[in-house]
């Protein structure tokens, strides 16, 4: 499956194709709850490895679309 971004489900936020899930929720449990890749493949039975390798690649890779924008202070 490769990473789809469609503006009719999750807002336009990118999604591994045929799931629903969102890049953002592999990551969050990648990054912030600790989770391995082969755990995550248990939060998500819809997802192979090589699903979540894939969407952790697109959130590394894009990263600055994931992290919100820092204000520029004096």
């Amino acid at each position: 499956m490769s990473i789809v971004r469609d503006p009719a489900h999750s807002d336009g936020a990118p999604t591994i194709e045929g799931t629903g899930i969102r890049v953002k929720d592999v990551a969050v449990a990648y990054e912030h709850s600790g989770y391995e890749p082969d755990e995550i493949t248990q939060l998500y039975p819809n997802l192979s490895l090589g699903d979540v390798h894939r969407a952790l690649a697109y959130y590394y890779d894009n990263i600055d679309d994931f992290r919100p924008a820092e204000s520029a202070t004096a």
